[in-house]
């Protein structure tokens, strides 16, 4: 009897460890599939401009609308400390265009799901949290022109905020663990070019929002209300 019940554990574990084997081998091949589907590349062309080189020009006009600001003009101007503070938030928005890492993704030829989602992460963080919400949502200056583009600002700066939440949950709910078909790589490579191509967008958007804030700043230094 003991010699049976010794043979039956054995049969026992022989079944166990070949069911473990299966789903082992079966999560791997999965996985390897998963891992072609998301490496699957769109080609941008040798000659495509990163976002970056494209908006040079406009980061170049903010730093320029941002240094029109002479601090002795101002020194008995009630919204002098104001005005400083505000030249700082341009600045530091333009370190931001400058220094982050999302440019390097930008110069890319080719890219992947995976290098959009971590475009997407560095530019929300730098970009858009760092310099449009932190830096520009919270400009306010009441009783001068600037609130005639606040609301404009305001806007723009929430839409940026929206947009990135879905893209990203896009990205996110598209990374799934399956068996590859012809289906699934279009559906990859669809996502990644539009993915790409949102970004690249909202970054033209962020520009823009900061240039005419840029161009407000100067006009009102140089003489506005």
């Amino acid at each position: 009897m003991k010699k049976f019940l010794i043979e039956y554990i054995k049969v026992i574990g022989y079944v166990v460890t070949g069911l473990v084997f299966s789903i082992a081998i079966f999560v791997l091949l999965v996985n390897f599939y998963h891992y072609k589907d998301v490496n699957e590349v769109y080609y941008r062309g040798d000659n495509a401009v990163s976002a970056y080189e494209k908006n040079k020009g406009n980061l170049e006009e903010i730093k320029a609308n941002s240094n029109s600001f002479d601090a002795n003009k101002f020194k008995n101007n009630p919204n002098s400390f104001r005005l400083m503070s505000i030249k700082s938030n341009l600045d530091m928005c333009i370190s931001k265009f400058e220094e982050t890492d999302a440019n390097k993704y930008f110069a890319k030829k080719n890219i992947t799901i995976k290098d959009d989602y971590e475009l997407l992460s560095k530019y929300q963080a730098d970009i858009v949290n760092d310099c449009i919400v932190m830096d520009i949502y919270s400009i306010s200056l009441p009783g001068t022109s600037y609130d005639s583009i606040k609301p404009f600002v305001d806007q723009n700066s929430r839409m940026l905020v929206n947009d990135l939440d879905f893209v990203k949950r896009s990205i996110q709910n598209n990374s799934s663990y399956q068996f590859s078909t012809n289906y699934d790589k279009t559906n990859i490579f669809d996502l990644t070019r539009d993915s790409y191509t949102k970004i690249v967008s909202s970054y033209d958007s962020s520009v823009n929002l900061v240039l005419e804030v840029s161009r407000w700043f100067k006009s009102y230094v140089n003489g506005g209300v």
